[in-house]
């Protein structure tokens, strides 16, 4: 699946994210993990797989350069700062182009903000305009989001009785409902994230 030489970039890039805030390396690992586990269930192509590797370490490299007071803002953003944190995938993408050996993410890492009904970021991107393998990154992510974030709660807040994976697939399936995601990926997301969970996998 991997190419000679990817794990030291990987290794390299899971550094430098680690170094600017722990939670967001630590992040990558996890997204790579739930990435691989669902490509195989999907019975993805190597390339796809090497691809959703990437993915997972390159789609955030543009957050390096915004603040933590936006980044790590416990409240609501303002539009202003919405706009910020609207830059990342292009800034992303922008550090991938510079490099040759992640040139070849750039499109990928782009677009991984894009909905299928055009009201993604950056460029409105809409149905068969996102690639297939960024709509599976797309749902990993998004899960991992939502999953962690109930993970690590505050201790005063009061505990749920729902499994956390199920409020993720809450979650997309209201985006699918919105037309946000494809709802026969979604179902196999669905799907495997109760095996994954339920069979110990987090």
């Amino acid at each position: 699946m991997l190419h000679p030489g990817d794990a030291e970039i990987l290794n390299f890039l899971e550094q430098i994210q680690l170094a600017r805030n722990v939670s967001v390396g630590l992040r990558c690992y996890r997204l790579r993990t739930m990435c691989m586990h669902f490509g195989r269930w999907l019975k993805l192509e190597s390339d796809q797989m090497r691809q959703l590797v990437f993915l997972s370490y390159c789609h955030g490299l543009g957050k390096i350069g915004i603040p933590d007071s936006i980044l790590l803002k416990p409240g609501s953003l303002t539009e202003q700062e919405w706009v910020k944190i609207r830059e990342y995938p292009q800034v992303s993408a922008l550090i991938c182009n510079q490099l040759p050996y992640l040139k070849e993410f750039a499109p990928l890492v782009r677009s991984h903000q894009e909905r299928l009904n055009g009201t993604g970021y950056p460029d409105g991107l809409s149905g068969e305009e996102i690639p297939f393998i960024v709509q599976v990154f797309q749902l990993v992510n998004v899960a991992d989001a939502i999953i962690s974030k109930r993970l690590h709660r505050k201790s005063s807040d009061p505990p749920s009785e729902r499994p956390y994976w199920l409020q993720a697939v809450e979650e997309l399936t209201k985006e699918m409902n919105a037309g946000v995601r494809d709802q026969a990926l979604c179902e196999k997301f669905f799907r495997f994230l109760e095996l994954y969970y339920r069979g110990g996998g987090g």
